[in-house]
């Protein structure tokens, strides 16, 4: 647990989220379904699934509260996207 908290909270200096990849945690992050994420993003849900797999593999979220607290923590959920 402890190496959890420190790796989501740790600098993203090693291999930082891509822009669309920040993205897709906002969205997640308030809320967002993946079919909900790509339409707004204009994406495929396929898309989606393959920018989570990434930030789960980056920063080692096991489920989607891991990426929620990151997404939280970095400050980018929005109430406005809801």
């Amino acid at each position: 647990m402890k190496n959890l908290i420190q790796k989501l909270f740790a600098p993203e200096n090693h291999n930082p989220a891509s822009p669309r990849e920040r993205e897709v945690a906002a969205l997640i992050a308030s809320g967002f379904t993946n079919e909900r994420v790509g339409k707004y993003l204009g994406i495929s849900i396929k898309t989606v699934e393959k920018h989570r797999d990434h930030l789960y593999k980056k920063y080692g979220f096991r489920n989607t509260a891991d990426l929620t607290r990151w997404a939280l923590a970095q400050g980018l959920a929005r109430n406005e996207w809801l």
